[in-house]
């Protein structure tokens, strides 16, 4: 499974579950934030996340945030994420 055109943004907040205001190149970008759950000690201010721009132009929001680093650690937030490898493997 790979992510295409990652960039790598600051986090800001979280108004919401599906929502996340991240700095990228300057701006305050709205992002589709791909885990639900509360997450509340992976995104703090400041944090570096990663974005994958989204491949429909016409989205509300053109990123969703797929990963948090945590530490040393890259954490993946995509909640999807483990059913797709699977798919993969299985060749489903």
């Amino acid at each position: 499974m790979r992510y295409e055109n990652v960039v790598q943004g600051r986090f800001l907040s979280r108004p919401n579950r599906f929502i996340a205001l991240v700095e990228l190149d300057g701006a305050e970008t709205v992002c589709h934030v791909k885990n639900t759950g509360r997450c509340r000690e992976l995104l703090t201010p400041d944090a570096a996340v990663y974005l994958e721009r989204a491949a429909n132009p016409d989205r509300r929001t053109a990123y969703d945030l797929i990963a948090v680093e945590k530490g040393d650690k890259l954490i993946n937030m995509d909640a999807q994420a483990p059913n797709r490898v699977f798919a993969e493997w299985a060749h489903i």
